[in-house]
This record gives C-alpha cells, structure tokens and sequence, in this order.
C-alpha cells in the first residue's frame, strides 16, 4: 500500500517566525498533536513541532510566548515521499526515532502527514479483517461438514 492512500490532508502547518504559545493555541484550535513547520508559502516542510516539544520547553523554563519555533526547523527534516510504500515509512520512523513523517512530492511540497498511530490504526483493521475471515472460514467448514454426514447401510 502506498502513502498516497493514507495520506492525512489537509496538514496543519505553522510558519517558522511563529511564537511556541501560538504553536499550542493552533495545536488546541486543531486537535491536532503536531504541525509541520514551512516556509512562507506553506509549501515546504522544514521541520515539526509536537506536543511533547510543547512539553519540553515548559519544563527547560521558556517563556512560550517569546520563543519561536524556528528552533524545531531541521535541516535533516526526515520526510517520506508519496509514492512510498507503508513499509518504508515505519522503517524511516524507526531508524529516526520518530513518530510522524511529511509526505512530499517529487518537488519536496508537503502533500500529507502520517503518524505511528495511523498505521496502528490501519493495522489493526488489517487484522480485523484477517481474523474475519478465518472466522468465517471456520463456520463455512462446519456447515460443509454437517451436511454431509455419512449415512448408516442399512
């Protein structure tokens, strides 16, 4: 399956001047527990902030409505591109130890977003789906089996 299929849109975007106390507000407004930082034309990703970053930066003492989130720009930003596949996804998640990725097109533009809880989500459908089928199986193997029943010689 590929990201095309799964990609979550519209993505929630934040701009890198923006302050860490507009970045929780927009992540309130949204209910959304990260936004992908771009340039000015909302194009291009540049990095992401979470709501654990929300965390850490209370805990470090800064003061949210200063701080800018301009911090979280990356030039490593890991980002998957559309046509990949979800194996190549969760591979990049854990390799990077992240949670979220980006999707991107050929020209590097932000298309979607994908996060691990998306494809538990898908995954436990998946298997939902399997384990439907096996159960279906089994009442389809009982009902065969009943109706042929070998008959006494008399």
């Amino acid at each position: 399956m590929s990201l095309a299929q799964l990609t979550r849109a519209p993505v929630r975007t934040i701009e890198p001047s923006a302050t860490v106390a507009e970045a929780a507000r927009l992540m309130c407004e949204q209910s959304v527990g990260a936004l992908v930082i771009t340039d000015a034309s909302g194009v291009t990703p540049l990095g992401i902030i979470t709501d654990r970053d929300l965390v850490w930066m209370i805990a470090e003492g800064l003061d949210a409505r200063q701080a800018t989130v301009d911090q979280f720009v990356r030039s490593s930003l890991q980002t998957v591109h559309v046509s990949d596949s979800l194996s190549a996804a969760t591979k990049k998640m854990r390799e990077s130890g992240v949670r979220r990725l980006p999707i991107v097109d050929q020209e590097r533009r932000l298309l979607g977003i994908i996060s691990l809880d998306d494809i538990l989500v898908l995954l436990g459908r998946e298997l939902a789906d399997v384990a439907a089928a096996i159960t279906s199986e089994f009442e389809h193997e009982r009902r065969i089996s009943a109706a042929h029943k070998p008959t006494k010689a008399m």
